[in-house]
């Protein structure tokens, strides 16, 4: 686990515990009008995102900078109806400029996204349902370019009716992890820097096409938190890299169906306990199983 300072795309929140601090994601707005750009291949991403988890290509993020990697992201279908909501996913690259998506004598921003939801052109979530209703009103939801920021509670509310729309678990949002904190020690109010991070365990994105594909349930016990603890627990789980770390150079690009997979807290921990190359899933249960036997 790299002891890391913390950047500056990461927001960080104080908990009720003064030693755990949580990682909040951004959520922005991103726009499409078929009018003025057409999806030729909408079909195939459609299909990729079904069958791989995700489909990865750039959009235009409008004026803005501000985009880093692991922001979520929604795309309004604009322009022609039905209007609404029409994917969803992960930014997994800062604002970069290229040549414009149809002036090839101007530039234009843009941001590379992995949408891990993408429905058809006819089918969305529909605008009425965001423009009419009193608490969503506080959002603006017809603009004119990408890259305008969904506030943290309206977020937290689309996520929810997202995810019962298109019959899918909500992505959390906010991990704790006890030990990103080194509680061995003492720091003055405020003045905390320093957060033990394990990147590829962390990334919003990789956690959520993680959990997609396996579930919420453990895989080497096999608990599941929403089973013990109802709906507070929905979805919560830690996943854990099955690469060591030691194995992976800076140019090493994560999968997370072939690299990750959820584990429970304290299977996790235990995983991590013989070091610096953790155990592996089938190690640690066959040590559960004679444990158990």
């Amino acid at each position: 686990m790299a002891l890391v300072k913390d950047q500056n795309h990461l927001k960080l929140q104080r908990s009720n515990h003064p030693r755990i601090w949580k990682k909040l994601m951004t959520t922005y707005l991103l726009s499409w009008n078929p009018n003025q750009w057409e999806w030729v291949d909408m079909q195939d991403a459609i299909a990729n995102a079904a069958a791989n988890g995700f489909h990865e290509m750039r959009w235009s993020s409008g004026v803005t900078k501000k985009i880093k990697p692991d922001d979520r992201v929604f795309l309004m279908k604009l322009g022609t109806e039905p209007r609404g909501i029409a994917a969803s996913g992960w930014a997994v690259s800062h604002v970069y400029q290229d040549t414009h998506y149809s002036n090839p004598a101007k530039k234009a921003l843009y941001i590379n996204v992995q949408f891990d939801t993408i429905l058809k052109s006819d089918t969305v979530f529909p605008i009425e349902n965001l423009i009419y209703d009193p608490f969503y009103q506080k959002a603006h939801w017809t603009p004119q370019a990408s890259g305008v920021t969904i506030p943290d509670d309206i977020a937290e509310k689309l996520e929810k009716d997202w995810a019962k729309f298109t019959n899918q678990s909500v992505p959390i949002r906010k991990v704790e992890y006890a030990d990103e904190i080194d509680s061995t020690k003492s720091f003055y109010e405020g003045a905390v820097k320093l957060v033990k991070v394990n990147i590829y365990e962390r990334n919003s994105a990789a956690r959520a096409y993680c959990i997609k594909k396996y579930g919420a349930s453990c895989s080497v016990c096999g608990f599941d938190f929403r089973e013990k603890f109802g709906e507070i627990g929905a979805g919560f789980i830690h996943v854990h890299h099955l690469r060591p770390l030691s194995e992976i150079g800076e140019g090493y690009k994560l999968n997370p169906i072939e690299d990750l997979r959820p584990v429970c807290p304290n299977c996790h921990a235990m995983l991590h306990q013989r070091k610096p190359e953790p155990y592996t899933i089938e190690e640690l249960k066959a040590k559960l199983k004679r444990t158990a036997g």
